[in-house]
């Protein structure tokens, strides 16, 4: 890198474990952002260091279905539990 030059750097939460060190493996969202920071404070000058977390918002679930909705058309049911679960599964 040139000098006053910017570096960028992303990462996620995924990782092969046999390949990550210890540290990384026994932290959290934060912590690894803490790890990712200190490396960058540790290996020069660095005018400064951010962290930005760039996670989608949170999906909102659909509004289930009422009983006589589900009565007039059951597939409306399975449409929301398949959905729900797909917005659960998402956001966690």
């Amino acid at each position: 890198l040139r000098p006053g030059g910017i570096a960028l750097i992303s990462f996620s939460n995924r990782c092969f474990p046999t390949k990550a060190v210890a540290m990384w493996l026994q932290a959290d969202d934060i912590g690894r952002m803490a790890i990712v920071g200190s490396y960058y404070h540790y290996s020069g000058e660095w005018d400064s260091v951010e962290a930005l977390d760039v996670k989608l918002p949170s999906l909102t679930s659909p509004e289930r279905p009422s009983v006589s909705e589900i009565m007039k058309n059951p597939s409306a049911a399975f449409a929301w539990a398949s959905t729900a679960t797909a917005v659960a599964k998402t956001n966690s």
